[in-house]
Parts: C-alpha cells; sequence; structure tokens
C-alpha cells in the first residue's frame, strides 16, 4: 500500500505540474525561498510549495491559497523526509493554520510539527490547535508526525466546521488545557479516516477526552487507526458532550493495536520517577500523574489509588500535563499535604472531570492556578448522572492570582470537604450547583478554613468565598461545619449588594454549624452571610455561630419574590448587631432570632495560635446547644485539633476552649509554666512552644494514647523563658508514626504539664 499511494503522488504530482507552478524551499538559499510562508504567499490554486528538509521556525497559514505543502516524501516516498522536515511553532502560534475555505485539493504532506500553541480564529479567542488549526475547510492530512503541542482544545488538531481527510498521520505527546489532546471538533466538524493507510492516535493528554473531543454539533465519528493508547477506550480518551443532555456515545473506534494494558492495582508516582517504571511500588514509580491515569484501571467494583510521594510536579519540573483528567473510581492522594505540591505555575488550573466521578483528592497543595475560559482556576468537576461524588480532603488551595473564574467549580455531584484551606487567592473560591437531572446535590464542609483571600482589582464581579449557585429543578443540601471564614475582602463597589462570604441563590437548604465568621470585608451594602434577590425558597440555619466584625454587616435578606419567601433561623449564635442588625426589609421573608443567641464580643484570644478560638473569659464558652438540624453530626475535633466537645455543652465557633485539666490546677497562670504547639493540628512537623516560668531539670516528650514514650525532645537542664523545639513526627527509630491524638510531656522540678495534639495524614 506504501508503494501504491507513492505512485499516487507521483501521479498527481506530474499531473499538477503541467498546469501549475512548484517553489522549491531550501534553508540554505539555493531554491526560491528560505521560508514556507514565503513560498504559500506567492502561490495561487494548484501550486505546489516543496520544502527540503530542514527545522522551520514558522507558524504558516494556506490564507485561502488551495495548493499542495509537502517535503521530499511527495516526491520519493521516502519516510525519513518526514522526520527531516519539521515545522517548529515556538511557542508562539499553531504551526499550521487551514481556515480559509481551502478546499479538497488542498494537501498537507510528509511534515512532523512540534511546539504549536493554537491559534484564535476571532479577536481574543480562545487558542485552538496546537499542531494543526483547521475552519471552513476541507483539506488533505497526510504523512505527518504531530507532538509536543498544546493548546486549549486539539493539542493535535483541531476542526471548526472542517472536514479534512487523515491518512497515515501519528498524532501522540500532544496536550491540550480543555479538551481533545489530540483531536478536537466543534461547529458541524467530521474528520474522515483513510481505512487503508491508517493513522496512531496515542498518549495524548488534556483535562478532557484525552485523545478525541467533540460536541454535538458534529455528526457521528468513526476512527480508524493502527495504534491507540487502549483497545477500549472510556470517556476519559474519548468524549462527546452536549450543553443539555448527558454526554452521546457516538464516537465509534476501529483498533488493531494499543500502547498500553490497564493495570488492575494501585499505582506509584514520584517526581523523580520513569514512566518506563511499573509504577506498582513506592520503589519503582511511576514519573507523571497523566501517564498512571491513562495506565490504571478504572472498575466501579475495585477501586484503585495513585499515590504520589512528596516533591513538587509541574510542568516544567517534570513534564507533568495540568489539568488532570480524572477517571471515575481512581482516587490521587498525596504523601502530606504540606510537601505533595501540584503547581500550574500560572498558566492552567489542575483538575478537571466530566463524568469521571467517585474519587478522592488527598493530601495535596494545589498552587498557582490560573484559568483563561477553562471555567476554573483549580477544580471543574462535572458529573453527568446522579450518585456521583468526590471527596476532598487535607487540602490546601493557595496562592492564585485573579482569573475572572472561580477557583472551585462543583457541578451536580455530591461533593465531601474535610480539612481544606484556601488561603491568599484572588479568586472567588467554590460555586456548587444543581441541574435539572439531578433531583438532590448534598454539600459537606467540615474542619476547613477560607481566610485572607482578595478581590483583584480588575475584578468586577462579585466576590465571596461560597457560592450555593443556581438550581435548575433540583434542590441543594449545603452543610458548613466547624469551619472558619475570616480576614477575606471584596472592594470592588459595582454591585450594589456585596457578600464577602457565602451567597445564597434559590431552592438552597444551608445549614451552618459551629463556624466563625470574622474580619470580612466588602463596600456598599451586603454582608458575609447574603441571601441575593433570588434566594426565593431558600432556607439558612444558622447554630453554635459566631459572626462577628464583619463590614459591613453580618446577614443580609435580599430575596425579592415574595410569592416564594425565604427564611433565616438563628440559634444558639453570637451576631453582632444582633436582631436589629440583620438587614431584611421585605415582610414576607422571615428572620427568626430563636433561643440562645448573643449580641456581644466573643471574646477572641486574638494574639494565640489560633485568633478565632476563644479566651478563657469569652460568653460563647458552653454557650452552643447539642439539639441540631436532623442529619448533622459534629466532628470530633475543632479546627486546633482539640476534642470538638469539653465541659458542659459544645462552644459556639470552631474552637473548643479547653479549659483547664484537674492536674494542671497548680499552675493554671500565665506567669507559670505553659506548652503549646503549632499548626495543630499537624502534618508532617509541629513546633512545640515551652513558657518556662523557672529554670531547672527539664523533660519533654511525645507519648502516644496507650502512655507510651514515643520521642524525647528534650533531656536537659534549661534556663527561665520561652523556648520553641520541633517534632518531625517520628520515633525514637526515625520512623514515622501513624495518625491519631499524640501528648506533649513537659516534666519540670517535679510538675508535669500536659497538652493533646493531633498527627493528620
Amino acid at each position: 500500500m506504501k508503494v501504491k499511494l507513492f505512485l499516487l503522488f507521483v501521479f498527481v504530482s506530474i499531473s499538477l505540474q503541467l498546469t501549475s507552478t512548484t517553489y522549491e524551499i531550501k534553508q540554505d538559499g539555493t531554491g526560491d525561498f528560505t521560508t514556507i510562508q514565503a513560498g504559500i504567499d506567492a502561490s495561487i490554486d494548484a501550486d505546489t510549495v516543496l520544502v527540503f528538509p530542514g527545522t522551520y521556525q514558522e507558524n504558516i497559514n494556506y490564507n485561502s491559497n488551495n495548493i499542495t505543502v509537502a517535503s521530499l516524501y511527495l516526491t520519493t516516498g521516502d519516510n525519513q523526509y518526514i522526520h527531516q522536515t519539521i515545522i517548529d511553532g515556538n511557542h508562539l502560534e499553531s504551526c499550521v493554520r487551514i481556515i480559509s475555505e481551502e478546499d479538497s485539493t488542498t494537501v498537507f504532506c510528509g511534515f512532523t510539527l512540534i511546539n504549536g500553541t493554537g491559534s484564535a480564529y476571532y479577536e481574543n479567542g480562545p487558542l485552538l490547535g496546537g499542531g494543526i488549526l483547521l475552519k471552513d475547510s476541507q483539506p488533505n492530512i497526510l504523512n505527518c508526525v504531530l507532538k509536543n503541542n498544546t493548546a486549549r482544545s486539539g493539542g493535535g488538531i483541531c476542526c471548526i466546521n472542517a472536514i479534512p481527510f487523515l491518512s497515515k498521520t501519528k498524532i501522540f505527546n500532544n496536550h491540550a488545557f480543555l479538551s481533545g489532546g489530540g483531536l478536537s471538533l466543534a461547529q458541524g466538524s467530521n474528520i474522515i479516516f483513510d481505512q487503508e493507510n491508517l493513522c496512531d492516535v496515542y498518549l495524548n493528554f488534556a483535562g478532557g477526552a484525552c485523545e478525541i473531543f467533540k460536541n454535538d454539533s458534529c455528526p457521528e465519528l468513526y476512527v480508524y487507526v493502527d495504534t491507540f493508547t487502549v483497545m477500549e477506550p472510556d470517556y476519559y480518551f474519548i468524549y462527546t458532550t452536549s450543553s443539555n443532555i448527558p454526554p452521546l456515545n457516538d464516537i465509534f473506534m476501529d483498533i488493531q493495536n494499543f500502547k498500553l494494558e490497564p493495570m488492575d492495582a494501585d499505582l506509584y508516582v514520584s517526581p523523580n520517577g520513569d514512566n518506563y517504571n511499573s509504577g506498582l511500588s513506592a520503589d519503582d514509580p511511576l514519573k507523571t500523574v497523566n501517564y498512571a491515569l491513562s495506565l490504571v484501571k478504572s472498575d466501579s467494583l475495585n477501586p484503585h489509588t495513585i499515590h504520589l510521594t512528596n516533591g513538587n510536579y509541574s510542568k516544567n519540573l517534570n513534564e507533568q500535563c495540568l489539568p488532570y483528567n480524572m477517571r471515575g473510581y481512581i482516587s490521587l492522594i498525596g504523601e502530606d499535604m504540606e510537601n505533595t505540591l501540584i503547581d500550574a505555575e500560572g498558566v492552567s488550573n489542575h483538575i478537571r472531570s466530566f463524568g469521571g466521578l467517585n474519587f478522592t483528592l488527598k493530601n495535596l497543595s494545589f498552587l498557582n492556578g490560573y484559568s483563561t475560559n477553562l471555567h476554573s482556576s483549580c477544580m471543574g468537576i462535572t458529573a453527568i448522572d446522579e450518585d456521583k461524588f468526590v471527596n476532598l480532603e487535607n487540602i490546601c488551595i493557595s496562592d492564585f492570582d485573579f482569573s475572572n473564574d472561580r477557583i472551585l467549580e462543583l457541578h451536580q455531584l455530591d461533593v465531601n470537604m474535610k480539612n481544606v484551606i484556601v488561603k491568599n487567592n484572588h479568586n472567588i473560591t467554590l460555586r456548587v450547583f444543581n441541574s435539572i437531572w439531578t433531583d438532590e446535590v448534598n454539600i459537606k464542609i467540615e474542619n476547613s478554613v477560607f481566610s485572607n483571600n482578595s478581590q483583584d482589582s480588575s475584578s468586577s464581579d462579585s466576590f465571596h468565598q461560597i457560592d450555593t449557585g443556581l438550581c435548575s429543578g433540583g434542590t441543594l443540601r449545603m452543610d458548613i461545619i466547624n469551619s472558619e471564614i475570616t480576614n477575606n475582602n471584596c472592594f470592588s463597589s459595582s454591585y450594589p449588594v456585596r457578600c464577602s462570604g457565602i451567597n445564597v441563590w434559590y431552592d438552597i437548604y444551608l445549614n451552618v454549624i459551629n463556624c466563625i465568621f470574622g474580619n470580612n470585608e466588602s463596600p456598599n451594602s451586603g454582608g458575609v452571610i447574603v441571601l441575593n434577590d433570588d434566594s426565593s425558597r431558600s432556607v439558612v440555619n444558622i447554630y453554635n455561630s459566631i459572626l462577628y466584625g464583619d463590614t459591613p454587616g453580618e446577614i443580609y435578606v435580599d430575596n425579592a419574590i415574595p410569592t416564594d419567601p425565604c427564611e433565616v433561623n438563628i440559634v444558639h449564635s453570637l451576631v453582632d448587631g444582633g436582631l436589629d442588625g440583620i438587614y431584611n426589609p421585605n415582610w414576607y421573608n422571615s428572620v427568626n432570632w430563636q433561643q440562645g443567641n448573643l449580641d456581644e464580643n466573643p471574646m477572641f484570644d486574638s494574639l494565640g495560635t489560633y485568633p478565632f478560638a476563644l479566651s478563657s473569659v469569652s460568653p460563647c464558652i458552653d454557650a452552643g446547644t447539642l439539639d441540631l438540624p436532623a442529619g448533622i453530626e459534629l466532628p470530633e475535633f475543632d479546627l486546633a485539633g482539640n476534642p470538638r466537645i469539653y465541659g458542659d455543652s459544645v462552644d459556639m465557633g470552631a474552637y473548643e476552649w479547653q479549659g483547664v485539666e484537674a492536674e494542671e490546677d497548680e499552675i493554671p497562670t500565665l506567669n507559670k509554666t505553659r506548652i503549646s504547639n503549632y499548626p495543630n493540628p499537624f502534618n508532617p512537623s509541629t513546633t512545640i512552644k515551652l513558657e518556662l516560668a523557672e529554670a531547672g531539670k527539664t523533660e519533654l516528650a511525645i507519648y502516644n494514647i496507650k502512655g507510651q514514650k514515643v520521642k524525647t525532645l528534650i533531656d536537659a537542664y534549661t534556663g527561665k523563658g520561652i523556648f520553641e523545639v520541633n517534632w518531625n513526627g517520628k520515633d525514637e527509630m526515625g520512623k514515622s508514626v501513624s495518625s491519631g491524638q499524640y501528648l506533649i510531656k513537659l516534666k519540670q522540678n517535679g510538675i508535669e504539664t500536659t497538652s493533646k495534639i493531633m498527627l493528620l495524614k
């Protein structure tokens, strides 16, 4: 068949030469031109631009010319010219653009395309088609290699209202931030695959549909390939989407060979690993998370985990292709939150998934996320049917610059967030919503912190930490338990009503339990909890919570639909300004100020390790209630890692005052010996602070809850004063200890002082 194809090329070339011109492109100056684009610009329909070997750093555009652009493969049939004739996009635009109604006589043949980054076909549009961008055209793409190209969609080829013929072309190791790492089709496009001279499409990566993506404006797609990534691709590899219904299964594959045999096992990844390793142990890890996600088997009956060792995972350091396209029933778990870092380097988001749900992300820090038309700057996760969930546990999200998208977009699925820390960002943090085909969505946020996030000056949008979303047909229940929303700032005044904390839309059932809202600021009218002008039928229950020091106020009820009122119930909570300070101008909306509420200074321990913990004189101590809304369970520990309930009853707020234990009665005052630690909970290390009121023989040690000594930190004579010592979570043998509660015991001059700490992994 190779001989037959070559003879066809020779025949076509001889025929065309009778009526057309051939321009030779040679970099040494002995041809007609030294650049491919110069040859294209000189051509008219039916001409040939014949390119001699070399690396051409160009971004060529056919400019409506129905011509042939080819390497010497066209005239010789020698495969070496495909690899020797390279168009290097130089990370500027698409390597090749055929976007101006070029017809089926147009040919592109015999090149290797690298380092394209996509082009916009309209002003300020997204960058599409890293290797080749096709629009309103019907070219023949023959005997090419497309690799190491990147774009928003269509890392290899993007088709917009285009119908190319694709023959004997290899598309591999391309990357799309959004969808279609290999191929992307939209606006009625189709690809005609040569059924004899088969193409190869494999090991491309994307935020969605790593190999082939199309939307439902395109007809059914029939793909004939020699080699694909796997023999039986699922939605992770191929995907058709629709804006109105779950995706169509209308991409039909005819595959002869495959690159990967799915692994029915947990896999291990390290920044220093190698994708030629087995990945079956921490001693033989893979290098990239993308490769592991493509390799592991997705099985609802036997879920698997990809384990990440500590280190920095990024494109520049170790060839990670972000965002990761998560697969169903495949969890991603780092070694520990502080040291397993996924860095988007300010060019993309981190996680995407459409349909691949029921997984956990744990022990990870996400850094430097950004979104340009990617809909989220950290995670964009959407379910396509019911009974789907995502767990986020021990997650830190920090240092995101403004990108006009939410950090977390979690749609149409149940979400469990535990110990999630969102700090020092310039984006709206979280938006969750339901859809018409999901009856109810349940969101649970527990022991989490949203702090020190501020609005970028270039944003005119409303900036809040949590947006409860738009429920088009279903309902949404959100439980925010034992969490802190503090020191967030939205300074844009373009909206008359501003929200610095939780923005409530319609059909929301929101429980705020044992939370702290403090020092959040927004201009104009508004508050830290806002039921906006379309919060009809929503119910907000606030229990055991503290709302204090927020500007311009705490709660703002603005629902403007009298036939569908909203309701706020406040129970055993401290609200700055009391009932009179709650904005509720419309008679049909209800604010119910119930038993046990306070309007006074909560007396935070502002100089302590946890500035929003309660001081010993706080009126919030033992002022809460355990008679909570149905389905609510308090966590075992508060935000400082202490028991959640201590004393006669639960305290208000997210921190439980621990009082003075009986064995410490003789040393209760500040001018005597004290111990504390930060952070707490911790992973992997914590700093222990000693305030020693006198000199003497000092022993400081860590014990487990069984009373067994784990590690001696100090055994020496010490002077009076303040000292700090670090514990790295390891025992006397240097072995890391397991998660759980431990005791710090300080013995000095016959007096013992004890403090509890919590290690979370």
